[in-house]
């Protein structure tokens, strides 16, 4: 009876350290196993860039400075799916992990989100520079650019913006357009269409969006992404290495129930 007992008891602590462990990951199971099996996901990506495409038409057809015209793209969760890592992160009950990342990126095997490749090509077509800013590290060009190019998009290797140094993406956009016509702007989150959103506070990046309104589905197409982002981040004051206790009961605090 006594080693019944303490198998048990045992257990229960094995139970409760996994269970301990599985809170790193485990609240971003529902936002994963939407993007992966919502048709719903699919169908608001279609979305998106049928809209893109419309505006695109106008775009062109209205421009009036010399400079060839250029869509900038971000890549995560914009034109490639990464919601495989996000799962193995969940079965495997870990949080973000820099090393993980790399080795995923490496492997160049994300898929396209829905729409984006046929819109760029789209956009390739009617003559239309097509660049690539992203907050993937400069390390990873290689990997990325292959990434694309397999999949079918239209990519230079030199149309490839990694980050360098700062995830703040403004220079490189000017950097662009030193040379090309901005004409539309596609992405994930916020900071992927201006500066101003940066590191903002969750009330005042609503206040923006109120005051940008006119601009989504237009100049900025954004794509759905549940998973993470700096919609999260706001939530946490950018503060990432926050414990994972404290990172739940600043969620929670986020929440606004009925009376």
């Amino acid at each position: 009876m006594k080693f019944i007992i303490l198998g048990i008891s045992l257990l229960g602590m094995v139970s409760c350290g996994h269970m301990g462990e599985q809170r790193k990951a485990e609240y971003t199971e529902g936002a994963t196993l939407w993007v992966q099996n919502a048709a719903e996901f699919r169908a608001l990506s279609y979305q998106a860039f049928n809209s893109a495409r419309l505006y695109l038409d106008r775009a062109l057809l209205t421009k009036k400075t010399r400079k060839k015209p250029a869509v900038v793209v971000d890549i995560d969760e914009t034109v490639l799916d990464n919601s495989p890592y996000q799962a193995v992160n969940i079965l495997k009950n870990r949080s973000f992990d820099r090393k993980y990342w790399d080795e995923w990126i490496k492997l160049a095997q994300a898929k396209a989100i829905p729409g984006s490749i046929d819109f760029l090509n789209y956009a390739h077509k009617r003559g239309v520079e097509i660049i690539y800013l992203s907050n993937r590290k400069i390390k990873g060009l290689d990997a990325t650019y292959k990434n694309l190019l397999n999949l079918g998009f239209p990519v230079k290797r030199q149309n490839i913006f990694l980050r360098t140094t700062t995830s703040n993406k403004e220079e490189r956009r000017q950097n662009v357009l030193r040379k090309f016509d901005i004409v539309l702007l596609a992405g994930d989150t916020l900071a992927d269409f201006s500066e101003v959103f940066n590191e903002k506070g969750t009330n005042d990046r609503n206040i923006l969006v109120d005051k940008m309104r006119n601009d989504f589905g237009k100049k900025f197409i954004i794509l759905p992404n549940p998973m993470y982002g700096d919609w999260e981040g706001a939530m946490y004051n950018y503060e990432f290495s926050t414990g994972t206790d404290k990172k739940k009961k600043l969620r929670k605090g986020h929440l606004y129930p009925h009376n």
